[in-house]
């Protein structure tokens, strides 16, 4: 039997079960504009995959003159092809059909304007992922009128958003202290060179179900607060007091650091948009624009002052671990102003560094903190 022929029998027995198929489909539930429009698609899907197969056999029999393919392979190609042609338009049609009947279930209407502007038939068909590039999912990009924006059908099920998510943060600070009674403008530490680095973890929680207005922020962080004395001196113990005193060579260096374990909490406000799902879930936007107002507590762990100097004779470098008469027990205010995950923060410590000092000396921070893996 001559080969076109074959080709010929083996689609339009594909195709006639296709129209057994689609004989089985009701269009009862569209009005006669829906209805027609429809079947303008299916019919368009299997006019153009026709003119794709002739395409196809057309390459085949070009290869066959060539010498490229033996006529048992050209013959084995040609009703591969033609399987594959009817296949494609079953299950072109049967998605359109099914994304079409889905779309008049859920919203009362359809709208089939997404498949009037394709250039070709291979658009829908990569549109409805049976070509070889990636699924898009385009099938669910469901306008309706009576929908507020466009949403996905994975987007319209999902619960409400989560009431807590988690970051990781690190912050850099210009760190200093001031004695009571005096000002900030005008301290006994090197303004520049006194700095603090800071790295934690943060939970946030929304505080109302039905508003993302009010959260409040709890965690656990590392501080590393450095002191630079100015006026070449350096911290001494004297029995229980901790006071700077004049060191007897030029200093190069002279730093001392406090390592604390912080624990802050803050009630954080910010603006947010909410959309109401299908389901009636909410969802919540991430505050762009946000305050924070609170405090933290914390325990200090170690204390270390770092000495470099010339003694005459060589440089020399002096690391003193000790007690230093600081307060183990830390508390104070914090406060910042964020855009996204960058915010501005003030901390300042209510409890005094030194616990039985003349004069206090209160340590303060000033500086950036940056959120760098948020988890919902």
């Amino acid at each position: 039997m001559p080969i076109k022929i074959i080709i010929t029998l083996a689609f339009l027995a594909s195709l006639w079960s296709n129209q057994l198929v689609a004989q089985g489909r009701d269009f009862s539930a569209f009005d006669e504009e829906e209805a027609s429009e429809l079947q303008s698609i299916l019919t368009r899907i299997e006019s153009e995959e026709k003119e794709f197969l002739k395409s196809k056999v057309k390459e085949i029999n070009s290869k066959l003159e060539d010498g490229n393919l033996s006529e048992q392979e050209a013959q084995d190609l040609k009703l591969e092809v033609a399987e594959e042609s009817a296949k494609n338009i079953q299950d072109a049609q049967g998605l359109v059909y099914d994304w079409a009947s889905f779309q008049k279930r859920k919203y009362g209407e359809v709208d089939l304007e997404q498949f009037q502007d394709y250039d070709s038939y291979s658009t829908i068909i990569n549109e409805l992922g049976l070509s070889p590039s990636s699924f898009t999912f385009k099938l669910f990009d469901i306008s309706s009128k009576k929908e507020t924006d466009s949403k996905s059908l994975k987007e319209r099920d999902l619960p409400y958003s989560n009431r807590t998510f988690s970051d990781l943060f690190i912050g850099i600070s210009f760190n200093n202290a001031v004695l009571d009674g005096g000002s900030i403008d005008n301290t006994l530490f090197k303004f520049g060179g006194s700095r603090s680095f800071e790295i934690g973890y943060e939970w946030s929680t929304r505080v109302f179900k039905e508003s993302n207005f009010l959260r409040i922020n709890y965690g656990v962080s590392f501080q590393f607060n450095g002191l630079k004395p100015k006026n070449n001196t350096i911290f001494v113990a004297n029995g229980e007091q901790t006071v700077l005193e004049p060191f007897e060579f030029d200093l190069e260096k002279s730093k001392f650091r406090m390592d604390n374990l912080i624990l802050p909490v803050h009630l954080q406000f910010g603006n947010s948009k909410t959309t109401v799902l299908d389901n009636g879930n909410k969802r919540f936007t991430d505050q762009d624009f946000k305050v924070g107002l609170g405090g933290f507590v914390g325990i200090n762990l170690r204390n270390t002052q770092k000495l470099k100097f010339d003694d005459g004779r060589r440089d020399e470098k002096l690391k003193q671990r000790d007690d230093f008469n600081t307060n183990n027990l830390l508390y104070g205010l914090s406060a910042f102003v964020g855009w996204e995950t960058v915010a501005i923060f003030a901390q300042y410590n209510l409890n005094p560094i030194f616990n039985s000092n003349v004069r206090d000396l209160n340590n303060f921070q000033v500086g950036v903190r940056l959120l760098m893996d948020r988890r919902h």
